[in-house]
């Protein structure tokens, strides 16, 4: 567990003179204060890494996003889906047979509404171009969803009882940071990638727990939001013997990052960047991918619903430049996100 209070910790930490990572101590509260990721970058390449050192980088990255929890969904699909089951919480009787969108909005997002609402009709009214609906990178070996029409259908099978019971173990909750959560998705990759992938189309049920039962009254899409980049972490350790460069994995999650715009496309980044700390020969692959679907993101010149994500993403990405770092911000201002905000979970602690 992470300390409730990371920037006292952090501060106790680099005082104690019988903590061997002051240093790395020193680095967080920077990160906190600056935001400069090569200060997060340097206490991941700690010299004598441990433990400790993993427990500075969660308390550096304590309650931020990506770092330690998942952006909220942002859809005007999610937020009926939310609004409604709140009112229904509340004693209302209330129903919905019908939503309208008047653009098109990402497929995991309307599955996520219709597994909260039941199988609620969604018309959409406009596919402004850039086509949601159109891979950004083409042609591509692997896809979750394709479109009949207007309509987007999962392109992989169901996932078996299995794979669904290995991702709620693992996937109940959220991660203390991208170090430890890349480590909790390793059974993940020992999973067939037809059972991943239909994981990531088909969106099971949230764990039966006490947790997600309370946030089923409060924001029941969260969980489909959350699962995502749980199985992109698990994509990680597919076939790890493969080198890299050639590997299944990383032609998976390249085609997820840059298919249709989906929820997939920032949970596939988001599982780069966790390679990327722990792998610093990944970095600037990686890098140039954030930024690549960032820039699309905003040159798209229409509402694009995870541009705030990425941005997000590109904030904490080794090799972040100045330019990067510009560009973000600029895109969080928009927004209404001046920097990275400090945000309890969605269930409370």
């Amino acid at each position: 567990m992470i300390a409730e209070d990371a920037d006292g910790e952090l501060r106790r930490l680099a005082r104690d003179p019988a903590f061997r990572h002051r240093d790395a101590a020193r680095r967080g509260i920077r990160f906190r204060a600056g935001g400069a990721v090569g200060d997060l970058v340097a206490i991941a390449d700690d010299p004598h890494p441990c433990a400790l050192v993993e427990t500075v980088f969660a308390l550096a990255g304590a309650e931020r996003p990506w770092l330690n929890w998942v952006p909220m969904p942002s859809e005007a699909v999610c937020l009926a889906a939310n609004q409604l089951v709140a009112r229904r919480v509340r004693g209302e009787e209330v129903r919905a047979d019908a939503f309208v969108q008047a653009v098109a909005e990402p497929p995991t997002a309307l599955v996520a509404a219709r597994r909260v609402l039941g199988p609620v009709a969604v018309r959409t009214a406009a596919f402004p171009a850039p086509d949601i609906r159109v891979p950004l990178r083409r042609p591509a070996r692997f896809a979750i969803w394709r479109y009949d029409g207007v309509h987007p259908v999962p392109a992989v099978a169901a996932p078996s009882a299995r794979a669904v019971a290995a991702l709620h173990e693992i996937g109940e909750e959220t991660w203390p940071s991208v170090l430890s959560g890349y480590l909790r998705a390793e059974p993940l990759g020992a999973l067939p990638l037809e059972e991943l992938l239909g994981l990531l189309a088909h969106l099971p049920d949230p764990p039966s727990t006490p947790r997600w039962a309370r946030l089923a009254r409060s924001t029941p899409t969260y969980w489909y939001r959350l699962l995502g980049p749980w199985v992109c972490l698990g994509l990680l350790h597919h076939a790890p013997g493969e080198p890299w460069p050639s590997s299944v994995r990383r032609q998976v999650l390249l085609d997820l990052a840059f298919g249709v715009e989906d929820w997939s496309a920032d949970a596939a980044l988001f599982a780069l960047v966790a390679l990327a700390y722990r792998e610093p020969a990944r970095r600037r692959e990686v890098r140039d991918l954030v930024r690549a679907r960032l820039d699309a993101a905003v040159g798209a010149g229409r509402v694009v619903t995870i541009e705030e994500s990425l941005a997000h993403l590109m904030l904490v990405t080794p090799g972040c430049t100045a330019s990067d770092h510009a560009k973000a911000r600029a895109v969080l201002a928009r927004h209404g996100v001046p920097a990275p905000r400090r945000r309890r979970w969605p269930w409370g602690q």
